[in-house]
């Protein structure tokens, strides 16, 4: 008779190996897009945007901002004639928002959008992955749907209420993020143009809904190398 030890040890063994392979799923997609586009989209720019806020179905507001990245985590958003000193800086893992150059607040953001349009290519990838779990996208979730006519991996839970990435399988390319941002908002990011940015790429036009709302589309124009 087979020592009950034994069985016990090889069923634990096993649904360790079961857990670790459940576990890469996601987060081997990720680290995909970690490799090809290592320290490739360009790492520091400037653009401008322009801006048509929504209210049910309807445009209600335009508006043009100007912005500098600088990847990993350097992000500003100046609002209006820079003159003004209107405008909201991103650093590390803080966002301090300025009016007439005076500092009117600053809290903690991590920025995850930041992160995972380039500044995940310009950190360790075990980084990357920390932080995203601890942003709440389970990394160990995924599935593939067709979705904007592409092929796409959708990493994250199966749940339409979870944090949830959609990767274009051929360029390996964010085209989509679901997150949640309380108990009673989703927020849905579509990036629906691109175009080659160094080695990489760099999004041109994007939309935002809340609970299922157009709320902004944006299309950034005027970028520049710095």
């Amino acid at each position: 008779m087979m020592n009950k030890s034994f069985v016990s040890g090889c069923l634990l063994v096993f649904c360790s190996c079961v857990l670790m392979a459940q576990e890469q799923k996601g987060k081997s997609i990720l680290l995909k897009m970690h490799k090809r586009y290592q320290k490739g989209p360009c790492q520091s720019y400037t653009f401008s945007q322009k801006n048509k806020h929504y209210r049910n179905d309807s445009v209600v507001r335009q508006t043009e901002w100007h912005e500098a990245v600088e990847f990993p985590d350097k992000f500003t958003i100046v609002f209006g004639d820079s003159a003004n000193g209107n405008r909201v800086v991103f650093r590390n893992d803080s966002a301090l928002h300025f009016r007439k150059n005076g500092l009117m607040k600053a809290m903690p953001d991590s920025n995850n959008l930041l992160l995972m349009l380039g500044g995940m290519y310009y950190r360790k990838f075990d980084d990357v992955a920390a932080r995203l779990n601890k942003a709440g996208y389970d990394l160990s979730g995924l599935s593939e749907e067709i979705w904007g006519g592409r092929e796409v991996y959708v990493i994250g839970s199966s749940d339409s209420l979870a944090n949830r990435i959609w990767v274009d399988k051929k360029d390996l390319r964010i085209v989509r993020i679901v997150e949640r941002m309380n108990e009673n908002e989703m927020m849905d990011l579509r990036f629906e143009a691109f175009q080659p940015w160094c080695r990489g790429y760099v999004e041109t036009k994007v939309s935002f809904r809340r609970n299922g709302k157009l709320e902004q589309e944006e299309e950034y124009f005027d970028l520049r190398k710095r």
